[in-house]
């Protein structure tokens, strides 16, 4: 392979879905009615805000090597608790704070049963996803939860500042979060070490287990995180409102993992895969597609950039 072609496709890996991004945002301004317009990128920002905050602490988990099923049914039942105890007149950071605790017990007990008991990620987090989902069904009786909740609640995700919308900049401060977690502490480094290699992390004095649970924990608080913010963004809770989140959060996951590099989770890959996502599901709106077209473009978009990738990087190898 010559020098130009080597150059081109380890461009091409490295930085193929944020041309995707590019491209796909070029083509909507072009061809689509008021898709560049401000305001609708704004819309754009704020409707990706929950799936991109929801994706990041799946993310955590993707990187120490774990996989997490149970996060949206866990969102879900977050949502209904603390509408719940809201309704109830229960005081807000009480609420919201029992609430972020059971997401630490679901993410603790996920990676507990992963390191301790050995039982794989994915039957692990499939089962307590049922057990999440039962919780939110017998705690509301099946029915949504509605109510008066406290104005202050409510700004978190109806509030702005400025032009921004607050969920736009609850976003931002999560997506720094990780960045800088994983990126500048020892604690990230250790996780992204327990993700690539485990046994030579052990070998090297890390506590691989501590950092399996604690990737686990970042992506059931993240999830139980989302619900208090989906209930403040409605004012209202369902036992299934936070299940559109799993297969977006799985697509804006894979999608991360394209980019700056094959196969690697990164906070900064998962905002960029959630720009994708949202972009596409805006866009698509406005042409006035049908929900079910948005779902094989999306799909189709996510094997075409990954399969390109792979290919591309494969071709690298050889």
């Amino acid at each position: 392979m010559d020098k130009g072609a080597l150059k081109f496709r380890t461009f091409f890996i490295k930085y193929g879905t944020l041309l995707s991004v590019l491209i796909l945002l070029i083509i909507f301004s072009l061809f689509v009615p008021n898709f560049s317009n401000p305001q609708n990128l704004i819309n754009i920002l704020r409707q990706m805000a929950l799936l991109t905050i929801i994706s990041e602490g799946f993310t955590m988990c993707l990187i120490v090597g774990e996989l997490d099923l149970s996060f949206a049914n866990v969102a879900s039942l977050s949502s209904v608790v603390v509408a719940t105890m809201l309704v109830n007149k229960a005081n807000p950071l009480s609420a919201v704070l029992l609430t972020l605790l059971i997401g630490f017990v679901f993410g603790l007990a996920n990676g507990l049963l992963i390191t301790k008991v050995g039982i794989s990620a994915m039957i692990v987090t499939l089962a307590t996803g049922i057990i999440a989902q039962g919780l939110a069904f017998m705690y509301t009786k099946g029915v949504s939860v509605y109510g008066s909740m406290p104005k202050g609640f409510l700004t978190l995700g109806r509030g702005s500042v400025g032009p921004i919308p607050s969920l736009v900049i609850i976003m931002a401060l999560v997506v720094v979060f990780f960045h800088i977690l994983t990126n500048r502490t020892k604690v990230g480094k250790y996780m992204e070490a327990t993700g690539q290699n485990p046994t030579a992390a052990y070998l090297a004095g890390i506590s691989v287990n501590l950092y399996k649970i604690l990737g686990m924990i970042f992506s059931s608080l993240g999830a139980a995180f989302v619900g208090i913010l989906l209930t403040s963004r409605l004012g209202s809770a369902t036992p299934t409102g936070g299940a559109g989140f799993l297969m977006d959060g799985f697509a804006t996951s894979l999608l991360g993992m394209t980019v700056l590099g094959l196969g690697r989770a990164s906070p900064f890959g998962t905002f960029i895969g959630a720009l994708l996502i949202g972009l596409l599901n805006n866009g698509m709106t406005l042409l006035g597609a049908p929900y079910y077209i948005q779902d094989i473009t999306k799909g189709s978009i996510i094997i075409l950039a990954v399969a390109i990738t792979s290919s591309q990087s494969r071709k690298l190898g050889k």
